[in-house]
C-alpha cells in the first residue's frame, strides 16, 4: 500500500513537470553545468522548483523590483523603500529572481570565489534579477555546497535529493555537516524531476524551442 508521503512526493514532482524551458535557457543551463560540473538536469529542476513555489506576493514583489531597475534613482529609491515598508524587511533579505537567491547567499559565493560579483548592492540586485544569470547562480551555489560538505569529509555529489534540499534550507541546514544527510520532500521531488528531465530530454534536439512558463 502506497503511503501519503508517496502521493505527496508524486504530486510535487508532477508540478515541476509543468515548467518548461526555451532553447536559450537550456543552453544557459548546459553552460552553467559545464562550468561548475553540476548536472544540468539538477539545475533545471531547482529552477523549476523555485518557479512553482512563487505565490502572488512573490510575483508582485518581483515585478516591482524589476521595474525599479529601469527607473531613475530619484524614483526607484522611494519605490524600493515602499516595498520594504510593506514587507517589513530590507530588500536585500528577499529571495530574488528565477534562482530565488538572497543577497547574503550571493555575497558568500563571491567571498568564497565561486562568483565574480559587481561592487554595489544595486548591481548585485540587478544580477539576482537577471534571468540569463539564474542557471549560473544555481550552479555556483550547488558547487559551493558540495565542496563545503566534501571539505567536511562527506561526499554529496551523487545526492541530488540532498543538494536540492540544501539549496532551499541553506549550506548545511541546522545540523551542520554530518555523515548522514537526509533529503526533505522538496529535495526528493527535485531529484525525481531531475531523473525525469534527463530521460525526457535525451532525444530532444537542442534547437527545438520550448515555451518558458
Amino acid at each position: 500500500m502506497k503511503t501519503l508521503t508517496h502521493w505527496v512526493d508524486r504530486w510535487r514532482t508532477l508540478r515541476l513537470r509543468q515548467i518548461t524551458f526555451d532553447a536559450q535557457t537550456r543552453r544557459d543551463i548546459q553552460s552553467a553545468a559545464e562550468q561548475y560540473q553540476i548536472p544540468s538536469a539538477l539545475i533545471a529542476s531547482i529552477l523549476a522548483d523555485e518557479r512553482v513555489r512563487l505565490d502572488l506576493a512573490d510575483r508582485v514583489q518581483d515585478k516591482v523590483l524589476r521595474l525599479s531597475l529601469k527607473l531613475p534613482t530619484g524614483v526607484a529609491g522611494p519605490l524600493v523603500a515602499a516595498v520594504e515598508r510593506v514587507c517589513g524587511r530590507p530588500v536585500d533579505t528577499f529571495s530574488l529572481g528565477r534562482a530565488q537567491m538572497k543577497t547574503t547567499t550571493l555575497n558568500r559565493l563571491g567571498e568564497t570565489g565561486y562568483l565574480n560579483l559587481p561592487q554595489t548592492s544595486l548591481e548585485r540586485r540587478q544580477l539576482l534579477l537577471n534571468d540569463l544569470q539564474a542557471p549560473t547562480l544555481v550552479a555556483a551555489c550547488l558547487r559551493a555546497t558540495a565542496d563545503h560538505w566534501q571539505a567536511g569529509g562527506v561526499n554529496i555529489e551523487g545526492r541530488p535529493d540532498v543538494l536540492g534540499t540544501l539549496y532551499s534550507i541553506g549550506l548545511t541546514g541546522t545540523q551542520g555537516v554530518h555523515a548522514h544527510p537526509q533529503a526533505n520532500a522538496r529535495g526528493r521531488a527535485i531529484a525525481a524531476h531531475a531523473a525525469w528531465f534527463t530521460e525526457s530530454t535525451a532525444h530532444v534536439p537542442r534547437t527545438i524551442p520550448l515555451p518558458l512558463t
